[in-house]
Protein backbone atom coordinates (compact mmCIF):
# COMPACT_ATOMS: atom_id res chain seq x y z
CA UNK A 1 0.00 0.00 0.00
CA UNK A 2 1.27 3.19 -0.57
CA UNK A 3 1.94 6.37 0.78
CA UNK A 4 -1.10 7.96 -0.88
CA UNK A 5 -3.39 5.28 0.11
CA UNK A 6 -2.99 4.84 3.95
CA UNK A 7 -3.86 8.48 3.46
CA UNK A 8 -7.36 8.10 2.26
CA UNK A 9 -7.89 5.16 4.55
CA UNK A 10 -7.36 7.24 6.91
CA UNK A 11 -9.79 10.14 6.38
CA UNK A 12 -12.62 7.66 5.62
CA UNK A 13 -12.22 6.20 9.19
CA UNK A 14 -12.57 9.71 10.63
CA UNK A 15 -15.47 10.33 8.35
CA UNK A 16 -17.32 7.25 9.60
CA UNK A 17 -16.83 8.08 13.02
CA UNK A 18 -18.58 10.93 13.33
CA UNK A 19 -22.69 11.15 11.79
CA UNK A 20 -23.18 14.50 11.95
CA UNK A 21 -19.88 14.70 9.61
CA UNK A 22 -21.52 12.18 7.26
CA UNK A 23 -24.55 13.93 7.05
CA UNK A 24 -23.33 17.65 6.74
CA UNK A 25 -21.06 15.66 3.59
CA UNK A 26 -23.97 13.63 2.17
CA UNK A 27 -26.27 17.20 2.08
CA UNK A 28 -23.64 19.17 0.13
CA UNK A 29 -23.22 16.28 -2.54
CA UNK A 30 -27.03 16.26 -3.23
CA UNK A 31 -26.77 20.25 -3.23
CA UNK A 32 -23.96 20.16 -5.81
CA UNK A 33 -25.74 17.57 -7.89
CA UNK A 34 -29.68 19.20 -7.69
CA UNK A 35 -28.34 23.18 -7.50
CA UNK A 36 -32.50 23.50 -8.67
CA UNK A 37 -33.40 22.83 -5.39
CA UNK A 38 -32.22 26.29 -4.65
CA UNK A 39 -34.74 28.00 -6.52
CA UNK A 40 -37.83 29.45 -4.50
CA UNK A 41 -41.27 27.64 -3.99
CA UNK A 42 -43.77 28.91 -6.19
CA UNK A 43 -46.86 30.61 -5.55
CA UNK A 44 -50.22 28.89 -5.36
CA UNK A 45 -52.68 28.58 -8.46
CA UNK A 46 -55.54 30.77 -8.23
CA UNK A 47 -57.61 27.81 -8.20
CA UNK A 48 -56.06 26.92 -4.17
CA UNK A 49 -57.06 29.33 -1.49
CA UNK A 50 -54.66 30.42 0.96
CA UNK A 51 -55.11 28.64 4.37
CA UNK A 52 -56.88 31.48 6.82
CA UNK A 53 -55.56 31.39 10.16
CA UNK A 54 -57.79 31.03 13.03
CA UNK A 55 -57.74 33.99 15.25
CA UNK A 56 -59.02 32.85 18.52
CA UNK A 57 -62.91 33.46 19.39
CA UNK A 58 -65.11 35.46 21.91
CA UNK A 59 -66.79 32.50 24.43
CA UNK A 60 -70.58 32.34 23.38
CA UNK A 61 -73.47 30.28 25.25
CA UNK A 62 -73.96 26.81 22.96
CA UNK A 63 -77.53 26.61 24.31
CA UNK A 64 -80.35 29.11 25.83
CA UNK A 65 -79.62 30.40 29.57
CA UNK A 66 -82.54 29.21 31.76
CA UNK A 67 -81.63 31.87 34.09
CA UNK A 68 -83.91 35.35 34.22
CA UNK A 69 -83.78 38.60 36.11
CA UNK A 70 -86.55 41.32 36.04
CA UNK A 71 -85.79 44.78 37.03
CA UNK A 72 -87.94 46.91 38.55
CA UNK A 73 -88.49 50.64 38.67
CA UNK A 74 -91.33 51.39 41.20
CA UNK A 75 -93.74 54.80 40.76
CA UNK A 76 -92.17 58.26 42.18
CA UNK A 77 -95.63 60.19 42.63
CA UNK A 78 -96.27 63.73 42.07
CA UNK A 79 -99.10 65.81 41.31
CA UNK A 80 -97.49 69.43 41.11
CA UNK A 81 -95.27 67.99 38.25
CA UNK A 82 -98.70 68.24 35.54
CA UNK A 83 -99.39 71.48 36.24
CA UNK A 84 -100.41 73.19 32.50
CA UNK A 85 -101.58 69.48 31.08
CA UNK A 86 -103.97 70.41 28.35
CA UNK A 87 -107.58 70.08 28.28
CA UNK A 88 -108.18 70.38 32.23
CA UNK A 89 -107.81 73.16 34.90
CA UNK A 90 -108.87 76.86 35.56
CA UNK A 91 -108.95 79.43 32.16
CA UNK A 92 -110.33 82.39 30.95
CA UNK A 93 -111.19 84.71 28.32
CA UNK A 94 -108.34 86.12 25.83
CA UNK A 95 -111.66 88.57 24.92
CA UNK A 96 -111.28 89.83 28.75
CA UNK A 97 -107.59 89.98 29.63
CA UNK A 98 -104.26 88.77 28.46
CA UNK A 99 -104.28 85.80 31.07
CA UNK A 100 -100.49 84.36 32.78
CA UNK A 101 -99.50 81.29 33.90
CA UNK A 102 -99.47 82.43 37.59
CA UNK A 103 -102.40 78.86 37.40
CA UNK A 104 -101.23 76.98 33.58
CA UNK A 105 -103.68 76.23 31.35
CA UNK A 106 -103.85 75.02 28.05
CA UNK A 107 -107.86 76.12 27.60
CA UNK A 108 -109.05 79.65 26.91
CA UNK A 109 -113.00 80.51 26.15
CA UNK A 110 -114.62 82.41 23.23
CA UNK A 111 -117.99 84.00 23.64
CA UNK A 112 -119.25 84.89 19.88
CA UNK A 113 -122.62 86.46 19.08
CA UNK A 114 -124.50 85.08 16.38
CA UNK A 115 -124.72 87.80 14.08
CA UNK A 116 -121.11 87.85 13.75
CA UNK A 117 -120.64 84.50 12.62
CA UNK A 118 -124.33 84.82 10.42
CA UNK A 119 -123.73 88.20 8.44
CA UNK A 120 -125.86 86.91 5.73
CA UNK A 121 -128.74 84.53 4.82
CA UNK A 122 -127.14 81.03 4.43
CA UNK A 123 -123.58 81.37 4.34
CA UNK A 124 -121.67 81.81 7.88
CA UNK A 125 -118.19 83.50 7.42
CA UNK A 126 -115.92 81.09 9.24
CA UNK A 127 -112.98 82.74 7.58
CA UNK A 128 -113.53 85.99 8.54
CA UNK A 129 -114.79 85.68 11.99
CA UNK A 130 -113.88 82.21 13.07
CA UNK A 131 -110.87 81.46 11.68
CA UNK A 132 -108.75 83.75 13.51
CA UNK A 133 -109.55 83.42 16.96
CA UNK A 134 -108.93 79.95 16.60
CA UNK A 135 -105.43 80.21 14.69
CA UNK A 136 -104.79 82.80 17.38
CA UNK A 137 -105.69 80.15 20.67
CA UNK A 138 -103.97 77.45 18.69
CA UNK A 139 -100.65 79.95 17.97
CA UNK A 140 -101.01 80.47 22.19
CA UNK A 141 -101.10 76.43 22.19
CA UNK A 142 -104.45 76.89 23.25
CA UNK A 143 -107.34 74.53 22.93
CA UNK A 144 -110.70 76.43 22.73
CA UNK A 145 -114.01 76.52 24.75
CA UNK A 146 -116.39 77.88 22.01
CA UNK A 147 -120.06 79.21 22.06
CA UNK A 148 -122.28 80.95 20.20
CA UNK A 149 -125.23 83.27 21.47
CA UNK A 150 -128.34 85.26 20.73
CA UNK A 151 -129.06 87.46 23.51
CA UNK A 152 -126.43 88.87 26.05
CA UNK A 153 -128.13 90.37 29.04
CA UNK A 154 -126.36 93.98 28.96
CA UNK A 155 -125.15 93.87 25.27
CA UNK A 156 -127.06 94.72 21.91
CA UNK A 157 -128.88 92.14 20.44
CA UNK A 158 -127.04 89.32 18.25
CA UNK A 159 -129.73 88.53 16.04
CA UNK A 160 -128.70 88.80 12.62
CA UNK A 161 -129.50 91.82 10.95
CA UNK A 162 -131.32 90.69 7.78
CA UNK A 163 -133.55 88.26 10.49
CA UNK A 164 -134.51 91.43 12.45
CA UNK A 165 -136.76 92.89 10.16
CA UNK A 166 -139.06 89.26 10.26
CA UNK A 167 -138.15 87.98 13.58
CA UNK A 168 -139.59 89.81 17.03
CA UNK A 169 -138.26 90.00 20.20
CA UNK A 170 -139.36 90.43 23.64
CA UNK A 171 -137.77 93.33 25.80
CA UNK A 172 -136.64 92.52 29.64
CA UNK A 173 -134.73 94.75 32.05
CA UNK A 174 -133.13 91.34 34.19
CA UNK A 175 -129.28 91.43 34.50
CA UNK A 176 -128.87 94.69 32.11
CA UNK A 177 -131.52 94.16 30.06
CA UNK A 178 -131.83 93.02 26.43
CA UNK A 179 -134.30 91.55 23.79
CA UNK A 180 -135.12 87.99 23.44
CA UNK A 181 -136.10 87.04 19.94
CA UNK A 182 -138.74 84.99 19.07
CA UNK A 183 -137.54 81.20 19.25
CA UNK A 184 -140.95 80.17 17.81
CA UNK A 185 -140.75 81.89 14.44
CA UNK A 186 -140.21 79.29 11.55
CA UNK A 187 -137.00 81.28 9.83
CA UNK A 188 -135.38 81.48 12.98
CA UNK A 189 -135.49 78.06 13.45
CA UNK A 190 -134.21 76.95 10.22
CA UNK A 191 -131.56 79.41 10.42
CA UNK A 192 -130.11 78.30 13.67
CA UNK A 193 -130.51 74.57 12.42
CA UNK A 194 -128.67 75.51 8.89
CA UNK A 195 -125.72 77.02 10.97
CA UNK A 196 -125.24 73.87 13.41
CA UNK A 197 -125.42 71.50 10.26
CA UNK A 198 -122.54 74.04 8.76
CA UNK A 199 -120.88 74.06 11.45
CA UNK A 200 -120.30 70.64 12.02
CA UNK A 201 -119.16 69.98 8.38
CA UNK A 202 -116.68 72.37 8.78
CA UNK A 203 -114.89 72.28 11.99
CA UNK A 204 -115.94 68.55 13.63
CA UNK A 205 -112.65 67.14 14.36
CA UNK A 206 -110.79 70.34 14.54
CA UNK A 207 -107.78 69.74 16.37
CA UNK A 208 -107.57 73.40 17.77
CA UNK A 209 -111.45 73.02 19.33
CA UNK A 210 -111.24 71.46 22.88
CA UNK A 211 -115.09 71.59 23.58
CA UNK A 212 -118.10 72.98 22.14
CA UNK A 213 -120.70 74.32 24.07
CA UNK A 214 -124.61 74.10 22.47
CA UNK A 215 -124.89 77.65 23.61
CA UNK A 216 -127.26 80.10 20.92
CA UNK A 217 -130.37 79.78 23.08
CA UNK A 218 -131.49 81.80 26.14
CA UNK A 219 -129.53 84.54 27.94
CA UNK A 220 -125.99 83.59 27.36
CA UNK A 221 -126.51 81.31 25.63
CA UNK A 222 -126.99 79.09 29.06
CA UNK A 223 -130.67 77.83 27.95
CA UNK A 224 -132.50 79.44 29.80
CA UNK A 225 -134.62 82.77 30.47
CA UNK A 226 -135.07 83.09 34.20
CA UNK A 227 -137.24 84.20 35.66
CA UNK A 228 -139.19 84.51 32.20
CA UNK A 229 -139.59 81.08 30.95
CA UNK A 230 -142.53 81.96 28.69
CA UNK A 231 -140.05 83.49 26.39
CA UNK A 232 -137.51 80.33 25.96
CA UNK A 233 -137.83 78.45 23.15
CA UNK A 234 -140.87 75.57 23.28
CA UNK A 235 -139.25 72.03 24.12
CA UNK A 236 -140.00 70.47 20.86
CA UNK A 237 -137.16 73.00 19.25
CA UNK A 238 -134.78 72.68 22.00
CA UNK A 239 -134.54 68.92 21.23
CA UNK A 240 -134.25 69.57 17.33
CA UNK A 241 -131.33 71.57 18.07
CA UNK A 242 -129.42 68.99 20.69
CA UNK A 243 -130.24 66.46 17.69
CA UNK A 244 -129.10 68.95 15.46
CA UNK A 245 -125.59 69.03 17.24
CA UNK A 246 -125.44 65.24 18.07
CA UNK A 247 -125.63 65.14 14.08
CA UNK A 248 -123.27 67.35 13.28
CA UNK A 249 -120.26 66.53 15.85
CA UNK A 250 -119.27 63.20 15.92
CA UNK A 251 -115.35 63.64 17.15
CA UNK A 252 -115.16 67.19 18.91
CA UNK A 253 -117.33 67.00 22.33
CA UNK A 254 -119.97 68.61 22.80
CA UNK A 255 -121.62 70.15 26.30
CA UNK A 256 -125.01 71.47 27.60
CA UNK A 257 -126.07 73.05 30.43
CA UNK A 258 -128.68 71.14 31.63
CA UNK A 259 -129.45 67.62 31.45
CA UNK A 260 -132.55 68.09 29.63
CA UNK A 261 -134.93 65.81 26.82
CA UNK A 262 -133.22 63.27 25.68
CA UNK A 263 -129.10 64.94 26.05
CA UNK A 264 -128.31 62.32 28.84
CA UNK A 265 -128.45 59.45 26.37
CA UNK A 266 -126.45 61.34 23.91
CA UNK A 267 -122.72 62.53 23.63
CA UNK A 268 -122.84 65.55 25.21
CA UNK A 269 -121.34 66.38 28.25
CA UNK A 270 -122.30 69.41 30.87
CA UNK A 271 -121.36 72.31 32.09
CA UNK A 272 -122.08 73.97 35.72
CA UNK A 273 -121.95 78.22 35.40
CA UNK A 274 -122.98 78.33 38.82
CA UNK A 275 -120.35 76.36 39.88
CA UNK A 276 -119.66 76.21 43.48
CA UNK A 277 -122.43 78.40 44.20
CA UNK A 278 -125.65 75.88 42.94
CA UNK A 279 -123.74 72.86 42.45
CA UNK A 280 -124.43 70.37 45.36
CA UNK A 281 -126.86 70.08 47.90
CA UNK A 282 -131.28 68.98 47.93
CA UNK A 283 -132.23 72.12 46.39
CA UNK A 284 -134.22 70.69 42.98
CA UNK A 285 -132.33 73.13 40.60
CA UNK A 286 -128.91 73.05 41.95
CA UNK A 287 -126.63 71.51 38.81
CA UNK A 288 -125.77 67.98 40.62
CA UNK A 289 -129.45 67.39 41.32
CA UNK A 290 -130.59 67.47 38.33
CA UNK A 291 -127.91 65.05 37.31
CA UNK A 292 -128.92 62.70 39.59
CA UNK A 293 -132.68 63.41 38.68
CA UNK A 294 -131.91 62.82 34.80
CA UNK A 295 -129.98 59.46 35.71
CA UNK A 296 -126.94 61.67 34.49
CA UNK A 297 -124.63 61.57 37.76
CA UNK A 298 -122.60 59.15 36.06
CA UNK A 299 -122.52 60.59 32.55
CA UNK A 300 -118.56 62.06 32.86
CA UNK A 301 -117.46 58.31 32.43
CA UNK A 302 -117.66 59.13 28.89
CA UNK A 303 -118.78 62.74 28.55
CA UNK A 304 -117.15 66.19 29.84
CA UNK A 305 -118.11 68.30 32.49
CA UNK A 306 -117.25 71.64 32.68
CA UNK A 307 -118.10 75.59 33.59
CA UNK A 308 -117.48 78.54 35.34
CA UNK A 309 -116.94 79.19 39.44
CA UNK A 310 -120.09 81.26 39.90
CA UNK A 311 -118.35 85.24 39.33
CA UNK A 312 -119.75 86.39 42.70
CA UNK A 313 -117.47 83.91 44.27
CA UNK A 314 -114.31 84.92 42.38
CA UNK A 315 -112.60 87.24 44.45
CA UNK A 316 -113.45 85.19 47.64
CA UNK A 317 -112.72 81.64 46.94
CA UNK A 318 -109.89 80.01 48.66
CA UNK A 319 -109.59 83.63 51.40
CA UNK A 320 -110.32 83.11 54.88
CA UNK A 321 -113.41 85.21 53.62
CA UNK A 322 -114.79 82.15 52.04
CA UNK A 323 -117.32 80.49 54.21
CA UNK A 324 -118.86 76.81 52.72
CA UNK A 325 -122.52 77.37 53.27
CA UNK A 326 -125.63 76.22 50.79
CA UNK A 327 -124.43 78.75 48.35
CA UNK A 328 -120.69 79.04 48.83
CA UNK A 329 -119.94 75.27 48.64
CA UNK A 330 -116.38 73.44 49.41
CA UNK A 331 -114.61 73.96 46.16
CA UNK A 332 -112.78 70.45 45.98
CA UNK A 333 -115.90 68.40 46.98
CA UNK A 334 -117.60 70.19 43.90
CA UNK A 335 -114.59 68.95 41.76
CA UNK A 336 -114.88 65.12 43.74
CA UNK A 337 -118.87 64.72 43.30
CA UNK A 338 -119.48 66.13 39.97
CA UNK A 339 -115.90 65.19 37.92
CA UNK A 340 -115.52 68.44 36.41
CA UNK A 341 -112.49 68.54 34.36
CA UNK A 342 -112.37 72.52 33.46
CA UNK A 343 -113.37 75.32 35.09
CA UNK A 344 -113.35 79.05 33.46
CA UNK A 345 -112.02 81.41 36.72
CA UNK A 346 -111.37 85.04 35.74
CA UNK A 347 -110.90 85.95 38.73
CA UNK A 348 -107.10 84.23 39.00
CA UNK A 349 -106.29 85.88 36.07
CA UNK A 350 -107.62 90.06 36.63
CA UNK A 351 -104.85 92.42 34.95
CA UNK A 352 -106.29 94.44 38.35
CA UNK A 353 -105.73 92.42 40.88
CA UNK A 354 -105.56 88.16 40.02
CA UNK A 355 -105.04 85.65 43.06
CA UNK A 356 -101.74 85.66 44.81
CA UNK A 357 -100.33 84.41 47.98
CA UNK A 358 -102.15 81.68 49.89
CA UNK A 359 -105.32 82.37 47.40
CA UNK A 360 -103.24 81.83 44.51
CA UNK A 361 -101.99 78.21 46.44
CA UNK A 362 -105.48 77.20 46.87
CA UNK A 363 -106.54 77.44 43.17
CA UNK A 364 -103.35 75.93 42.33
CA UNK A 365 -104.24 73.00 43.95
CA UNK A 366 -108.00 72.78 43.04
CA UNK A 367 -106.48 73.24 39.03
CA UNK A 368 -104.24 70.21 39.54
CA UNK A 369 -107.53 68.25 41.22
CA UNK A 370 -109.83 68.38 38.12
CA UNK A 371 -109.92 66.06 35.01
CA UNK A 372 -107.58 63.44 34.30
CA UNK A 373 -104.13 62.17 35.72
CA UNK A 374 -102.02 59.62 34.91
CA UNK A 375 -99.31 57.69 37.30
CA UNK A 376 -97.01 54.83 36.52
CA UNK A 377 -97.03 53.10 39.35
CA UNK A 378 -95.11 50.77 38.12
CA UNK A 379 -92.07 49.22 35.45
CA UNK A 380 -90.68 45.71 35.35
CA UNK A 381 -88.47 44.62 33.02
CA UNK A 382 -87.42 40.72 32.18
CA UNK A 383 -84.59 39.52 30.23
CA UNK A 384 -84.16 35.64 29.92
CA UNK A 385 -82.37 33.21 27.48
CA UNK A 386 -79.29 34.19 26.68
CA UNK A 387 -77.81 33.01 23.69
CA UNK A 388 -75.15 33.88 20.69
CA UNK A 389 -75.63 37.68 22.17
CA UNK A 390 -79.55 37.74 22.05
CA UNK A 391 -81.75 37.79 24.86
CA UNK A 392 -86.13 37.70 25.18
CA UNK A 393 -87.16 40.33 26.94
CA UNK A 394 -90.51 41.31 29.06
CA UNK A 395 -91.69 44.95 29.82
CA UNK A 396 -94.75 44.90 32.29
CA UNK A 397 -95.48 48.91 32.86
CA UNK A 398 -98.41 49.65 35.09
CA UNK A 399 -100.82 52.25 34.49
CA UNK A 400 -103.18 54.43 36.29
CA UNK A 401 -105.56 57.13 36.46
CA UNK A 402 -105.03 58.94 39.57
CA UNK A 403 -107.50 62.06 38.81
CA UNK A 404 -111.34 62.81 38.90
CA UNK A 405 -112.00 62.19 34.98
CA UNK A 406 -111.20 60.27 32.11
CA UNK A 407 -108.82 61.99 29.30
CA UNK A 408 -112.15 62.53 26.35
CA UNK A 409 -109.88 61.96 23.19
CA UNK A 410 -108.22 58.99 22.15
CA UNK A 411 -104.83 58.32 24.26
CA UNK A 412 -102.36 56.12 23.78
CA UNK A 413 -98.99 55.15 25.54
CA UNK A 414 -95.93 54.88 23.71
CA UNK A 415 -92.47 52.93 24.16
CA UNK A 416 -88.94 54.10 22.55
CA UNK A 417 -85.82 53.13 22.73
CA UNK A 418 -82.41 55.34 22.32
CA UNK A 419 -82.51 53.95 18.73
CA UNK A 420 -86.09 55.83 17.90
CA UNK A 421 -87.84 52.20 17.41
CA UNK A 422 -91.43 52.87 19.05
CA UNK A 423 -94.01 50.45 20.19
CA UNK A 424 -97.59 51.33 21.36
CA UNK A 425 -98.72 48.99 24.39
CA UNK A 426 -102.06 50.87 24.37
CA UNK A 427 -104.23 52.74 22.06
CA UNK A 428 -107.53 53.97 23.72
CA UNK A 429 -106.63 54.63 27.30
CA UNK A 430 -109.59 57.39 26.98
CA UNK A 431 -111.35 54.26 28.77
CA UNK A 432 -108.82 53.92 31.60
CA UNK A 433 -111.35 55.32 34.61
CA UNK A 434 -110.24 57.41 37.61
CA UNK A 435 -108.90 54.96 40.60
CA UNK A 436 -107.98 51.87 38.37
CA UNK A 437 -104.83 50.73 36.91
CA UNK A 438 -104.18 48.87 33.51
CA UNK A 439 -100.89 46.27 32.76
CA UNK A 440 -99.58 46.58 29.63
CA UNK A 441 -97.20 44.49 28.17
CA UNK A 442 -94.43 44.04 25.12
CA UNK A 443 -92.82 40.93 24.55
CA UNK A 444 -89.73 40.22 22.15
CA UNK A 445 -87.89 37.90 21.23
CA UNK A 446 -83.88 37.36 19.77
CA UNK A 447 -83.38 41.09 21.00
CA UNK A 448 -79.55 41.65 21.01
CA UNK A 449 -77.89 42.19 24.18
CA UNK A 450 -76.77 45.60 23.94
CA UNK A 451 -80.38 46.79 24.19
CA UNK A 452 -80.32 45.90 27.37
CA UNK A 453 -78.22 48.91 28.28
CA UNK A 454 -80.42 51.57 26.80
CA UNK A 455 -82.73 54.05 27.72
CA UNK A 456 -86.10 53.96 26.90
CA UNK A 457 -89.26 56.45 27.63
CA UNK A 458 -92.83 56.49 28.30
CA UNK A 459 -94.94 58.97 26.41
CA UNK A 460 -98.82 59.24 26.06
CA UNK A 461 -99.79 60.71 22.85
CA UNK A 462 -103.10 62.02 21.24
CA UNK A 463 -103.98 63.65 18.25
CA UNK A 464 -106.23 66.23 19.69
CA UNK A 465 -102.63 67.57 21.28
CA UNK A 466 -101.87 70.94 19.98
CA UNK A 467 -97.93 72.19 19.46
CA UNK A 468 -95.78 71.96 22.35
CA UNK A 469 -98.45 70.46 24.45
CA UNK A 470 -97.34 67.43 26.61
CA UNK A 471 -99.10 65.18 29.26
CA UNK A 472 -97.17 65.34 31.91
CA UNK A 473 -97.09 62.07 34.26
CA UNK A 474 -97.82 62.17 37.36
CA UNK A 475 -94.29 61.42 38.65
CA UNK A 476 -91.33 63.19 40.19
CA UNK A 477 -88.77 61.96 36.82
CA UNK A 478 -91.32 63.30 34.03
CA UNK A 479 -89.33 65.23 31.89
CA UNK A 480 -91.22 67.25 29.38
CA UNK A 481 -94.11 64.45 29.02
CA UNK A 482 -91.75 61.64 28.80
CA UNK A 483 -90.80 58.95 31.57
CA UNK A 484 -87.56 57.77 30.77
CA UNK A 485 -85.71 54.46 32.59
CA UNK A 486 -82.73 52.54 32.23
CA UNK A 487 -82.85 48.59 33.44
CA UNK A 488 -79.94 47.60 35.25
CA UNK A 489 -78.18 44.53 33.88
CA UNK A 490 -74.48 43.19 34.09
CA UNK A 491 -72.18 41.72 36.30
CA UNK A 492 -69.45 42.66 38.30
CA UNK A 493 -65.70 42.03 38.34
CA UNK A 494 -63.11 43.71 40.92
CA UNK A 495 -66.01 46.76 41.16
CA UNK A 496 -66.06 47.16 36.98
CA UNK A 497 -69.25 46.42 35.30
CA UNK A 498 -69.25 44.15 32.48
CA UNK A 499 -71.95 43.71 30.16
CA UNK A 500 -74.79 41.24 29.76
CA UNK A 501 -73.11 38.56 27.03
CA UNK A 502 -69.55 40.23 27.43
CA UNK A 503 -66.91 37.63 28.28
CA UNK A 504 -64.21 37.46 30.77
CA UNK A 505 -61.75 34.46 30.90
CA UNK A 506 -63.73 31.78 29.34
CA UNK A 507 -67.14 32.78 31.32
CA UNK A 508 -70.11 34.71 29.62
CA UNK A 509 -71.73 37.80 32.06
CA UNK A 510 -75.60 36.27 32.05
CA UNK A 511 -78.70 37.75 32.54
CA UNK A 512 -79.04 37.74 36.48
CA UNK A 513 -75.57 38.97 37.18
CA UNK A 514 -73.78 35.70 37.09
CA UNK A 515 -70.82 34.09 34.93
CA UNK A 516 -71.70 31.01 32.86
CA UNK A 517 -69.29 28.92 30.47
CA UNK A 518 -70.73 28.17 27.29
CA UNK A 519 -72.35 25.06 27.76
CA UNK A 520 -74.50 27.22 30.43
CA UNK A 521 -72.75 25.95 33.43
CA UNK A 522 -72.16 27.99 36.27
CA UNK A 523 -68.04 29.09 36.01
CA UNK A 524 -66.05 27.68 38.44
Amino acid sequence: MDQAQQALRSSIGMIMRSRKTVWMVLWCALLLACPETLEPAPNPSPEQPTPQVQQPTEPKPTRPSSAEKTWTRPGDYDRPITAGNPLKGFLTSHQWTTPDQRVPHRLEFLYLPFDRIMPTAGAPDFDGVLEPYLEASAARHNHMILRFYLDYPGRAAALPGWLSDTVSCTPYEEYGGGCSPNYEDPRLQATLLEFIEAFGDRYDGDQRLGFIQLGLLGFWGEWHTYPHGEIFAPPAFQREVIAAFDTAFDATHLMLRYPIHDSPERAIGFHDDSFAYSTLGDVPWFFHTKLVEAGADERWREVPIGGEVYPELQSSLFTDDFVVDTYSQDFLRCIEETHASWMINHGVFRPDGGYEGRQLEGAQVAALAMGYEFAVNRIDFTASSLRDGLVDTSLRVVLSNTGVAPFYYPLALQLEDESGNRWELATDLQSLQPGRERTLELNRTDVPVHHLSETYSLRLESPILLGDQVIRFADRDTQGGTLAFQPDFGCTVDDENVAVGSPVNECICDVDGTFITPAGLPCP
